[in-house]
């Protein structure tokens, strides 16, 4: 039998990062993981209406670009906020679905508890 080890570093927000949760309207996390390059964490940013800039951004850097699950807008894996549960698998699967920013703003993500979460 295979063995992992895996070991992810934490470390507490940026600035940056802060606005970014402060924007959406959603509290931040305590701490978070590697750090996005510092292009990305500014392109978030912007405007979600200025959406050939991030559009652009999105396919240069490999990022889906794909409508919102709620809202169909148009947004990039870049601008990844909220999320929901997914819809296929339901609530309690453990699984979930992004939605963009707009949507996230609009309170429609929904934040998880212990009891949404699978059992193992």
């Amino acid at each position: 039998m295979a063995r992992h080890h895996i070991t992810i570093a934490m470390r507490p927000l940026r600035l940056i990062e802060r606005l970014w949760y402060w924007r959406l309207g959603i509290p931040a996390p305590l701490a978070s993981g590697p750090s996005p390059a510092k292009r990305e964490a500014w392109i978030r940013l912007l405007p979600q209406s200025w959406t050939r800039i991030h559009h652009r951004y999105a396919e240069r850097h490999g990022y889906y670009w794909l409508p919102c699950i709620l809202c169909t807008r148009p947004y990039g894996g870049h601008q990844y906020a909220g999320s929901i549960p997914d819809p296929v698998y339901g609530p309690g699967s453990g699984r979930s679905v992004g939605i963009c920013p707009h949507c996230t703003r609009r309170g429609r993500h929904v934040e998880l508890d212990h009891d949404d979460l699978p059992i193992y």
